[in-house]
């Protein structure tokens, strides 16, 4: 037990009292334990708080009055980066004489709600020390106070403790140990602190022998000759690269076979940002938050029009305060950075090793200071991101260049954060580090607890129990061993560290997904039931889960998802009832010539297109759009005779097709929805307010959008619309157009006023933007995503909000 400070005097027994409380939400790994320490010393209240398996308890002890004021002042006063979801009193006794309120070593719980803290970004105080000389701590890139640095991805089990964490293998030095101990240090029980004396180190290797330098200042000078480097930061290993050597970017894209999707941006600061991008105060604060993500910014036009221009030399003030000249720097090579889009992912440093990377390491550094510098997800295609050393030696060799390496273990893998600026505010893309595995409340108990397997695309899992559910952060894509290998991992560890066992798995719908056969093993070895989710349903459940609404009706536009007809669905407007649902309108179903191949090649959905609208393209269109004879006439034939053509509804074939008509998509595409995102790019540089032709109609109570008319006006008006930016805003306005239809529709038959958007389509800005306003026009509450994302990152929730409550039925 630790028991600091002053003795309290003995007081009346008439009126003091002990009251106990058991606190939950995000209380362990953010300072909570100290700040309470403190409060309660200030207020002149006695007792303790400890950390427990999944909550804090803690003992006031005083007069109901002091107790009562202090704990109504509580919600306020906290750190900023905890949480409290309940203050419940357990116990309540008479009081002779209160003791001096100390912190008492953890205990454990049979069961409680373990909340496991999430990583977050350096802290102001911790970036000032890391670039002071005069500080202790000055240049140490693993510098971090209560109020920052890792914790999910460095922690073993709960309660959260240095001794459950891979921080363990550093005993404390002394002058740590006495600030880890001192009420007034921000350090007090900072259970991952650590200093140049005691804490971990970093090293730096070229292939294959180390250097004898100081590894941040070789790590520089690798950057700088146009170096791949890979860096094991806090959740994983990144890529590095100079973000203004062309040359250097062009290698990255061909080692990692990433020939067109966007890199994300580190910028030194702010500062940098704002040359290239336009920035809101929003968007600021995201950059600067403890959360820290990578922040979707528009960039600014005039950067956009000259990409490849030089800025002028400016002047910055570094360590100490003092200004000394910065040299001329290149702007970023967005053309090849973003290539398909006039946007940026941006990030700022998240930790004191990326920050002296981009800052530099004082007068014994000859490289200068970096603006920018790009930092991608240490991985090969499709695959999770590399977390040990041994793992990116062996799967990042022929990739990287040099390795940044250092012996803080990182137990738990977590990919930094992706957040993008909505009309309706902002909106997860990818959660993860700051974010995850933070839950999200909800306000009907579950019947049970659900382990939920997510979707084959931008996977993460979630444990549901009691009113909130835990999701893990993004694991991504299930479509190499080491992806699936990660899945397992979660799946198994994810129940264990919130000491929840699941009594039921739900799994998508479709049969053949990995995530759903995983999930039907893991039920049979547990021995408990199945609950198969339908794809959509989940996105809608998610979507009304965490705008705390269980019913109500849902747009779900996105790419794909097995229907409980055998189709492929996409493209949906659903009353949603719990774990029941209803469909009630979507698009009219094409066929996909080649089956998945016409996802990467769009002009195979633009020859079905022609096929369900009856047009007969000229040869000259056939050529502009770069079809064959020969292909053409295989693919309708596939159309005709229904060969390995399978139905879909799906809004996201939809505008893949309207982007390979207007000579707008690639050939192959090399990423997903790379199509749809180089339409949108095109059709936000035009104001066109026109929209484009289809038919809506009532087939057996389902409202059916065909999009025939559409292709065959596009088709007559070939020669003008080819590559045109006002046909481009035409497809989005009547996209906008066509889903009011069905609302509108659906609003008559149900009465519902709530309408959530969900879906990865519902990323693009451009229809959201034409849509919602005509939303709110029919009277609707537009409910759209904020904590988890509304792309597949997001469909675990879902499945635990309908699995939750569907008991061992499943769905059909």
């Amino acid at each position: 037990m630790f028991d600091v400070g002053r003795s309290f005097p003995s007081v009346s027994t008439v009126t003091m009292k002990r009251r106990i409380y058991t606190i939950t939400g995000t209380v362990q790994g953010v300072g909570f334990r100290p700040t309470l320490y403190r409060l309660a010393r200030e207020a002149g209240l006695g007792g303790w708080i400890q950390n427990r398996s999944g909550a804090v308890h803690l003992a006031l002890e005083g007069s109901s009055t002091d107790i009562d004021a202090f704990l109504e002042a509580l919600p306020a006063t906290i750190p900023a980066n905890a949480s409290i979801s309940d203050i419940t009193l357990v116990d309540e006794a008479p009081l002779e004489a209160i003791a001096p309120f100390h912190i008492m070593e953890s205990g454990f719980d049979a069961w409680s709600d373990v909340t496991i803290p999430a990583d977050l970004a350096m802290c102001p105080e911790c970036r000032a020390e890391v670039l002071d000389p005069n500080d202790r701590r000055y240049r140490y890139p693993f510098t971090t106070c209560t109020n920052c640095g890792p914790r999910y991805t460095v922690v073993h089990a709960m309660p959260y403790d240095r001794s459950r964490t891979t921080l363990n293998q550093f005993p404390l030095c002394e002058a740590c140990d006495r600030e880890y101990r001192d009420p007034a240090n921000r350090r007090f029980h900072a259970e991952s602190t650590a200093c140049p004396d005691c804490g971990p180190k970093v090293w730096f290797e070229h292939s294959p022998q180390s250097t004898p330098h100081s590894p941040l200042v070789s790590a520089r000078a690798a950057l700088a000759s146009g170096s791949i480097l890979a860096i094991r930061g806090m959740g994983g290993f990144h890529l590095a690269i100079d973000a203004t050597n062309a040359a250097a970017i062009s290698e990255l894209r061909k080692r990692k076979h990433r020939p067109a999707k966007p890199f994300a941006v580190m910028f030194r600061d702010l500062e940098a940002v704002r040359q290239i991008c336009d920035v809101s105060e929003t968007a600021a604060a995201l950059l600067q938050s403890p959360e820290a993500p990578i922040v979707i910014l528009d960039i600014k036009p005039q950067t956009a029009d000259s990409r490849l221009q030089t800025t002028m030399s400016r002047r910055r003030p570094r360590e100490g305060g003092s200004l000394i000249p910065h040299p001329a720097s290149r702007v970023p090579h967005l053309s090849l950075i973003s290539p398909d889009t006039d946007t940026l992912g941006v990030m700022l440093p998240t930790t004191p090793l990326h920050l002296l990377l981009l800052e530099g390491c004082g007068e014994d550094d000859p490289t200068p200071p970096f603006d920018s510098l790009i930092m991608t997800s240490g991985n090969g295609r499709s695959e999770p991101i590399c977390i040990s050393n041994d793992e990116a030696r062996e799967r990042l060799e022929g990739i990287a260049d040099a390795f940044l390496f250092h012996d803080r273990e990182i137990n738990l893998r977590s990919d930094d954060s992706l957040v993008a600026e909505q009309g309706t505010g902002l909106q997860l893309w990818r959660r993860a580090r700051g974010y995850a595995p933070n839950h999200v409340a909800i306000t009907q108990p579950l019947s049970q607890p659900v382990l939920t397997m997510g979707a084959e695309l931008k996977n993460a899992i979630a444990l549901g129990a009691g009113n909130r559910v835990t999701l893990s952060p993004h694991i991504g894509d299930l479509s190499t061993p080491e992806a699936m290998d990660a899945h397992e991992r979660v799946a198994r560890e994810l129940p264990e560290f919130l000491d929840h066992a699941p009594e039921c798995i739900a799994v998508d719908l479709h049969p053949d997904m990995h995530c759903t056969r995983h999930g039907e093993h893991l039920a049979a070895e547990f021995d408990i039931p199945v609950v198969h989710v339908q794809h959509h349903h989940a996105h809608a459940a998610a979507c009304l889960a965490e705008n705390g609404r269980d019913a109500g009706l849902a747009l779900v536009f996105d790419g794909t998802g097995l229907g409980t007809d055998g189709n492929i669905w996409g493209a949906e407007l659903l009353h949603v009832e719990g774990s029941e649902f209803t469909r009630l309108a979507t698009f009219s179903p094409t066929r996909l010539p080649g089956g998945d191949i016409s996802v990467s090649e769009p002009v195979r959905q633009l020859v079905a297109r022609w096929h369900a609208a009856g047009t007969t393209p000229s040869p000259e269109i056939l050529q502009r759009c770069g079809v064959r004879d020969d292909q053409y006439d295989i693919w309708k034939q596939q159309c005709e005779r229904r060969i390995n053509a399978p139905f879909t509804h799906a809004a996201g074939r939809l505008f893949d097709a309207c982007a390979a008509l207007l000579g707008i998509a690639p050939a192959h595409t090399s990423y997903e929805g790379q199509a749809p995102i180089r339409l949108e790019a095109a059709a936000a540089r035009s104001h066109s307010e026109e929209s484009l032709p289809f038919d809506c109609s009532e087939q057996d109570g389902l409202i059916v959008i065909d999009w025939s008319p559409a292709f065959a006006y596009l088709t007559e008006r070939h020669a003008d619309v080819w590559q045109s930016a006002d046909a481009a805003r035409r497809v989005h306005t009547a996209i906008a157009d066509a889903a009011l239809r069905m609302v509108d529709y659906a609003v008559g038959r149900t009465g519902e006023k709530n309408i959530a958007l969900s879906g990865g389509v519902f990323m693009n800005r451009l229809l959201c933007g034409l849509l919602i306003p005509g939303l709110q026009a029919l009277g609707l509450t537009v409910l759209t995503h904020s904590r988890v994302p509304p792309n597949d990152g997001g469909i675990a929730l879902g499945q635990a909000m309908v699995a939750g409550f569907t008991g061992d039925q499943g769905l059909t």
